[in-house]
C-alpha cells in the first residue's frame, strides 16, 4: 500500500515517523509530508502512544525503499494566502490585453492555398486622391470630343487584356467572384481594406464589380450564360 493512502486519513498535526528496521529515519508532520513520499510503498504502520501522551504515527518500510536524501517538508498554504493568490490572479487577468476579434464569417473566403495574385498596375483610388494626382488640363488646346476620348481609352489598354464593368455589389458580387473561380478552377480570395476586391488567379474583381485581367472570351460567355452581362 502507498504511504499516501494511510496519511490522508490522519489529523493534520500528527507526527509521521518513517521507520526502517525498527529505527526512526525521518519525521514529518502529516501536513508537511512531501508528495514524493506519499507514492512510496510501505509494509506496515501503527500508532505509538507513550506515557507522556505525545502520539506518533509510525510507518515501516523495507530497507532501500526510502530515498537517501529526503525532500524538504511541504509548505502549508493558509486559507488567507490562497484567497490573496486568487485575487492577484484575477487582477492579472483583468489587465491582460483582449484577444483580437474574430473576422466576420461574411468576410472569410474559401480556405484554400492559392498562389499570390500578381501586382495590379491599376490600383483603386478614391475620388479625392485621383483629383490630386490627375495632370492639369492644357487650356490652350480645344477639349476632345467624347468619341475621341473613348478611342484613346481603348488604345491605352494593354493588348490581350480586358476590363468589363458588371456593376454588381454585395452578395451579387460574391456570386460573380464564385462563378469566375469555378470557371478557371481557382478559389476567389477576398483582399479586404483598402481595395475590398476579389483576386481570382490573375483576375481582379474590384469593389464596383469591374473585372480586369487577361482577355478570355470563353469566360465572358460563361458568365453571360449565368446572367452576368456588362453594364
Amino acid at each position: 500500500m502507498k504511504t499516501g493512502k494511510i496519511t490522508a486519513k490522519l489529523r493534520d498535526a500528527v507526527p509521521v515517523c518513517l521507520m526502517v528496521e525498527g529505527e526512526e529515519v525521518k519525521r514529518y508532520k502529516n501536513i508537511e509530508l512531501p508528495d514524493m513520499l506519499k507514492e512510496v510503498e510501505m509494509k506496515d504502520f501503527r500508532f505509538n502512544v507513550p506515557a507522556d501522551g505525545k502520539i506518533t504515527f509510525e510507518i515501516y518500510y523495507e530497507s532501500g525503499v526510502l530515498p537517501e536524501v529526503f525532500p524538504e517538508a511541504r509548505t502549508r498554504v493558509t486559507r488567507a494566502a490562497k484567497a490573496a493568490a486568487k485575487v492577484e490572479k484575477a487582477a492579472h487577468e483583468a489587465e491582460a490585453p483582449e484577444e483580437p476579434a474574430d473576422i466576420p464569417a461574411e468576410e472569410v473566403t474559401a480556405l484554400a492555398i492559392i498562389p499570390e495574385p500578381p501586382a495590379i498596375s491599376q490600383p483603386e483610388q478614391t475620388g479625392e486622391v485621383m483629383a490630386e494626382t490627375e495632370p492639369a488640363v492644357d487650356t490652350e488646346e480645344p477639349a476632345a470630343k467624347n468619341t475621341e476620348a473613348v478611342e484613346d481609352t481603348e488604345a491605352d489598354k494593354e493588348p490581350g487584356t480586358m476590363e468589363i464593368s458588371y456593376n454588381v455589389t454585395g452578395p451579387r458580387r460574391k456570386e460573380l467572384a464564385t462563378a469566375i473561380g469555378e470557371f478557371i478552377g481557382m478559389a476567389p480570395v477576398y483582399m479586404k481594406a483598402p481595395t475590398y476586391g476579389f483576386a481570382i488567379s490573375n483576375y481582379i474583381l474590384d469593389r464596383n464589380g469591374t473585372l480586369r485581367g487577361e482577355e478570355n472570351k470563353e469566360l465572358v460567355e460563361a458568365l453571360a450564360a449565368q446572367g452576368f452581362t456588362a453594364a
